[in-house]
């Protein structure tokens, strides 16, 4: 017998007709892109992670690419992540020219790992993404010390609202 890892249409009943509601004033605003609906989601998740902003992105992906170029990231630059997620985190990193270097992982929370990140640093390495899975936050404390001065990048989508 499958045992589901989670139910999502068990989750998605409970919310349903207030993620519909939204979703079909969107539409009938046609308030796809900027707008009321965007700002107000920024301002909830930046309200969410006790930050002063947010920005609203078309997807994970973008989002990582976004933070990326932003380091101006890129040819012959090297960036630290796990290996265990999904491919656009790797994909993102190819997607600016720089070559990802998988480090290992904790095996009892599946999150990327401050002693391998710190055993990894090169002089080409530019950056250190790091992935919440299952609403366990990655260790970020310690993987910012092992990282020293280099920014990390903290892949929170799948522990939005989690707090140590």
């Amino acid at each position: 017998m499958a045992v589901p890892l989670l139910d999502l249409k068990a989750q998605y009943a409970t919310i349903r007709d207030s993620v519909v509601n939204a979703m079909m004033k969107v539409v009938e605003d046609q308030a796809f892109i900027l707008g009321e609906p965007v700002e107000q989601l920024e301002h909830e998740v930046a309200r969410l992670s006790h930050t002063t902003h947010a920005v609203g992105c078309a997807n994970g992906t973008d989002a990582i690419l976004l933070s990326l170029r932003a380091l101006d990231i890129g040819r012959g630059d090297e960036v630290l992540t796990t290996p265990f997620t999904f491919f656009a985190t790797a994909g993102a990193v190819h997607n600016v020219g720089a070559r990802p270097v998988f480090t290992d992982i904790d095996p009892d929370t599946f999150n990327l790992s401050a002693d391998t990140v710190a055993a990894s640093i090169k002089p080409s390495t530019r950056a250190v993404i790091t992935v919440d899975l299952f609403g366990q936050m990655a260790p970020i404390e310690s993987i910012m010390d092992a990282a020293g001065d280099l920014p990390v990048i903290e892949d929170a989508e799948q522990s939005m609202g989690a707090r140590r």
